[in-house]
């Protein structure tokens, strides 16, 4: 059996995984899972709750380690902050102002002020709230918050888990704004949503999962016009692409 990480040469795959298991307890949680994330993707992982996909992108990310198989990057992602991770549960500190919290990461990573940060900054309107605390910020201002602490160290590749829940239309259109910017310069990225519109905006290519399985690889475009097969057994996998195309 084998079990880890690997560095590929730079090339065509930003990360691939082969065979990849997790277990937690007598659970598994994710049951042998190959697939290959390319750089420049915006991939989404999708399926309903308990489907395993918070999980998947938490070994990718490396925040956990497979239980079995393997997972391989491009060489690109070898340095320490090459990869990105903004969670769903909040990562802020409510007694901290916005300008303190993000020179609180910045000095955490050994981050300079730059033009990327404040380009970031901007794109995101942060800089009207940046004497505000974060217990006096709206949940839409918090993601914001949020997501822009996840990407201080200028990624490679980022991962977001649920990155709009609670976040308001103009929250909304400001992050897909800086994360589609992000992804013309070459940074892949990979999310988690139920958010369709965020989908149709933000994804070409979507993992389709249920039950700890990658059921299906397509794009967009052939999921929400049908042209895939699905095994009978992902009823309610079924059911949350049937509602969106009616």
């Amino acid at each position: 059996m084998v079990i880890g990480i690997a560095i590929l040469k730079r090339g065509e795959i930003m990360l691939q995984l082969n065979s990849v298991s997790y277990q937690k307890g007598k659970s598994d949680l994710i049951q042998s899972v190959s697939a290959t994330v390319q750089p420049g993707d915006r991939l989404t992982i999708f399926g309903p709750n308990g489907a395993g996909k918070s999980t998947l992108m938490r070994l990718m990310a490396g925040i956990i380690q497979p239980s079995s198989g393997t997972i391989t990057y491009d060489d690109s992602l070898s340095g320490k902050n090459a990869i990105g991770y903004i969670p769903q549960q909040l990562a802020l500190f409510e007694n901290l102002t916005v300008k303190e919290h993000l020179r609180f990461y910045q000095k955490m990573i050994g981050s300079k002020t730059n033009p990327f940060m404040n380009e970031m900054i901007e794109t995101l309107q942060l800089k009207d709230f940046w004497n505000k605390r974060i217990d006096e910020l709206s949940g839409g201002m918090k993601r914001k918050v949020n997501l822009t602490v996840g990407m201080i160290q200028q990624p490679k590749i980022v991962f977001l888990d649920e990155p709009f829940v609670g976040v308001d239309l103009a929250a909304k259109h400001d992050m897909l704004n800086w994360l589609n910017r992000l992804n013309s310069r070459g940074v892949t990225i990979v999310f988690v949503t139920h958010d369709w519109q965020v989908i149709h905006e933000l994804a070409d290519k979507m993992w389709l999962m249920e039950n700890g399985d990658l059921l299906h690889e397509a794009t967009v475009d052939e999921v929400v016009h049908d042209h895939i097969e699905l095994p009978d057994t992902s009823s309610a996998l079924q059911k949350m692409i049937s509602f969106h195309r009616y």
